[in-house]
């Protein structure tokens, strides 16, 4: 692309650099605002993960109806947390 080539050239660095840290600063934003939304769901449920809240679930400490759409969100948003740090990982190993 481009862009990169002429913001890395203005910037003194190597395109495959700026390239890297880009998508590193990318998925470091995106996995800070799912861990926020996590923690928002968490705190609500007083859970850390979505297995305490099929826990809590279970034992009828919280009704199915009061919870499912955070049951829901979590279990994307965790999901999503892991491709994140599945593909920090990739970056790291390859560029560090």
């Amino acid at each position: 692309m481009q862009i990169f080539e002429d913001v890395a050239h203005v910037l003194h660095l190597s395109k495959e650099k700026l390239e890297v840290e880009s998508i590193r600063t990318f998925l470091e934003k995106e996995l800070r605002n799912i861990e926020a939304r996590i923690y928002k769901i968490g705190t609500k449920h007083g859970i850390k993960s979505i297995f305490e809240l099929d826990e809590k679930l279970k034992k009828g400490e919280i009704k199915e109806e009061d919870m499912m759409d955070d049951f829901m969100e979590l279990d994307y948003l965790e999901s999503r947390r892991d491709d994140m740090l599945k593909a920090m990982e990739k970056i790291s190993g390859r560029y560090n």
